[in-house]
């Protein structure tokens, strides 16, 4: 396992980064569904169910130790620490339950879908100058985003991490 550093650098527009090597569990959602269900029922009423949902990936993220990172419509990022697998493996099931019922209740064509994966990122305030905002990059998040998508995924390296 990556031990957990500090680096500094500079990016090409001269500003300082701060950046910390962090080897965490990943979590990817999404609701599909949910584009057809805002069509049917419009912007604001999506927007309510919007937030009720991302209050339900705040409760399960904070329930295992771990942190959103970002929303962006139906899709949230969380993040996790590495040695908290298991924690956030059933916080994840336990949101994608409560989750798909609370959009179910709006619209039947939904559900949550959810990916989990693990692995080496770096963290640190990233964004345009003046707006920036914690975040995480790295191989292990972009293989996680690209991968195949279901009801429920774990890694291959989650899987072992269960073990």
């Amino acid at each position: 396992m990556m031990t957990d550093h500090a680096r500094q650098g500079e990016g090409q527009s001269g500003r300082s980064l701060q950046l910390t090597a962090e080897h965490l569990v990943l979590a990817l959602t999404s609701v599909p569904g949910s584009t057809a269900a805002c069509v049917a029922h419009g912007d604001e009423s999506t927007v309510a169910v919007l937030a009720d949902y991302y209050a339900l990936v705040a409760d399960a993220a904070t329930s295992a130790g771990g942190r959103v990172i970002k929303v962006m419509g139906d899709a949230a990022l969380v993040t996790f620490p590495g040695g908290r697998v298991r924690e956030a493996v059933g916080a994840m099931r336990s949101l994608q339950v409560r989750g798909t019922s609370l959009w179910r209740r709006f619209d039947e064509r939904c559900r949550v879908e959810v990916k989990v994966g693990a692995g080496s990122v770096v963290c640190g305030q990233f964004g345009p100058s003046g707006d920036e905002r914690h975040d995480v990059y790295g191989d292990a998040l972009n293989q996680l985003f690209k991968g195949a998508g279901g009801e429920f995924v774990l890694t291959p390296e989650v899987e072992a991490l269960l073990q």
